[in-house]
């Protein structure tokens, strides 16, 4: 468990499962500051115990208190907000390649709805069930800090995660029920669009590309993405580029000119201009006033 302090951390308590592709954390994202977008790279599940934390993922807020648990999906963009001084919450994430070595999770349809990026994500929990899946956490975390030579290190690990991901989709059972996940039309065509936007932002930054691609004229396409998120589908498509430009540029792998290419932008005039229309500064300045970024453990 963790607990931060006036939104710093306390202390780093990060459980690394090595080669294995599964590990426990009790910090969000190591020395990550507010209001800076990253791209998740692995499953993840969030268990608060205390406090509670504003998250951004793909466009929709979420509020998350005390007994509230909430899944993250791979390849979703992701934003702190805000992060209450008494928040304490555990987090476990496991690489995709993770999964697919323990091929019994893809075996059953129901690890799949689970994560799929089409469901509510968010479940609060009553007491027994925040127990039981707090212990099954704590439990997990204990046999990752073993020693790699114990005997049966990695069946051990295996049947520990097993049964964290019992223990969620027994919550995720009860509860679908009475969540609706049904869309309706509107909503549908706005989900059909972010998704389509989320695997062609680089390349394609033209509403009426998507708006082809969806059989609706661009018009009636802005209009109901604005109906549904407050904003406009090309404003959503800038801020999804403008998004993945600071992440490019907060890990300092790319200079300005590579991220501008990895973007698509036709020189890196025109996309130094596009930055800064949005965010008020270069992308030059914006990449050295950030800290060099830390892969999150999600």
């Amino acid at each position: 468990m963790h607990k931060l302090v006036n939104g710093q951390c306390a202390e780093k308590d990060l459980v690394n499962g090595g080669r294995m592709n599964v590990f426990i954390s009790a910090e969000i994202k190591p020395m990550m500051r507010y209001n800076e977008p990253f791209r998740s790279n692995s499953f993840a599940i969030i268990l608060v115990k205390s406090g509670n934390l504003l998250l951004q993922s793909n466009f929709t807020k979420n509020t998350l208190e005390a007994n509230d648990v909430y899944l993250v999906t791979p390849g979703s963009m992701c934003e702190l907000l805000h992060l209450s001084a008494d928040a304490e919450f555990i987090t476990l994430g496991f690489k995709r390649e993770y999964l697919k070595e323990q091929g019994v999770f893809l075996n059953g349809a129901e690890i799949v709805h689970l994560f799929s990026t089409d469901l509510v994500h968010k479940f609060s929990l009553n007491e027994e069930e925040f127990k039981e899946l707090e212990f099954a956490l704590l439990s997990l975390k204990k046999k990752i800090n073993l020693p790699e030579a114990t005997p049966h290190y990695k069946e051990i690990i295996r049947h520990s995660f097993i049964s964290v991901l019992y223990e969620i989709l027994l919550v995720y059972s009860k509860y679908r029920v009475f969540v609706s996940v049904k869309l309706n039309r509107k909503e549908e065509l706005t989900t059909n669009f972010l998704n389509l936007l989320s695997e062609h932002f680089k390349n394609e930054k033209r509403v009426q590309h998507y708006a082809k691609e969806l059989f609706v004229t661009s018009r009636h396409l802005s209009q109901v993405v604005k109906q549904v998120t407050g904003k406009t589908a090309g404003e959503i498509i800038d801020e999804m580029l403008i998004n993945e430009a600071k992440v490019l540029l907060s890990s300092h792998v790319m200079n300005v000119s590579q991220v501008a290419e990895e973007l698509r932008f036709s020189d890196q005039s025109f996309f130094g201009k596009f930055f800064k229309k949005y965010t008020g500064v270069s992308p030059s300045v914006y990449r050295s006033n950030s800290t060099i970024a830390i892969n999150p453990p999600f």
